[in-house]
């Protein structure tokens, strides 16, 4: 494992490079985490892959100057950058927020994306408060003056907790994220940066289906922020060519304890690329 920076623009992107094969697969964290969180399967990785792991905006290493527009666009000049990229095709993987870069790209880039490992994503369902925060003035005003005074927002969780419609993992969930001043910053900047990355559903679901691209989604069967429901819900009408696997841990399915069936899950993508060539 070893890190490696490259300049884009203003400025500088930080990446992990994990393993040595020839089957590159490009890797998207979650909100709050970094390219060093994939280190976690290393040890089982198989021998012909290599993961490229980059910091995100305003994430780890990397020094993002250039405000708070980010698009796909962008994304693919920086994957392209990479000296490791050498040839056209290369698979992502994305754990939750992760999950909805990996798509997005997908759905701008499909013929060179050759597999698809998604873990407990992000992207797969529209969420209202998400796109109303980030994709309407309005909810943008009110996003941002809640951050700064967060208080009528816990107070309404806190009632809805009581009426039964917020589960205690949403409200820890919450209170963990909003309790802090520095953290209600980082949500909205992040949130803000990221909202240009919007996968099309119906579209990557037709892509998904015309490439026959190795598809697999790894779930947590305790996970209360994205639950594996909502991935079985997405696969229903595209059953062979998407595999759920569901795991029995919560949220963090990018996890030690996880990494032998995260790489097992991987193997076997690229190994019906081999069935496919």
């Amino acid at each position: 494992m070893t890190s490696h920076y490259i300049t884009y623009r203003q400025s500088r992107i930080h990446y992990r490079k994990i393993g040595s094969g020839h089957n590159i697969s490009v890797c998207f964290h979650g909100f709050g985490e970094f390219a060093a969180t994939f280190d976690q399967v290393k040890d089982h990785l198989p021998e012909q892959i290599t993961l490229l792991s980059i910091d995100l905006p305003f994430h780890g290493e990397t020094i993002w100057n250039e405000g708070l527009d980010f698009t796909p666009d962008e994304l693919l000049c920086i994957i392209n950058a990479l000296p490791e990229i050498k040839e056209d095709m290369f698979g992502v993987i994305g754990y939750s927020m992760g999950g909805r870069v990996a798509l997005s790209l997908f759905q701008f880039i499909p013929a060179r994306i050759t597999h698809i490992l998604l873990m407990a994503p992000d992207g797969l369902k529209v969420n209202f408060w998400y796109w109303f925060a980030t994709q309407t003035s309005a909810g943008n005003r009110l996003f941002n003056y809640t951050m700064r005074r967060p208080g009528w927002f816990v107070n309404m969780l806190a009632l809805l907790k009581k009426t039964g419609l917020a589960n205690e993992s949403i409200s820890k969930f919450v209170n963990k994220y909003l309790d802090d001043k520095v953290t209600r910053e980082k949500i909205y900047t992040i949130w803000t940066v990221m909202r240009k990355f919007k996968p099309a559903l119906k579209k990557i679901k037709q892509l998904v289906k015309e490439k026959n691209i190795p598809f697999k989604i790894v779930y947590g069967r305790y996970d209360h922020i994205i639950r594996y429901h909502t991935g079985l819900s997405f696969a229903q009408d595209i059953k062979e060519h998407c595999e759920i696997v569901i795991l029995d841990c919560g949220h963090q399915v990018l996890h030690r304890k996880n990494a032998e069936q995260i790489a097992w899950a991987l193997h076997q993508n690229i190994s019906h690329l081999k069935v496919l060539s």
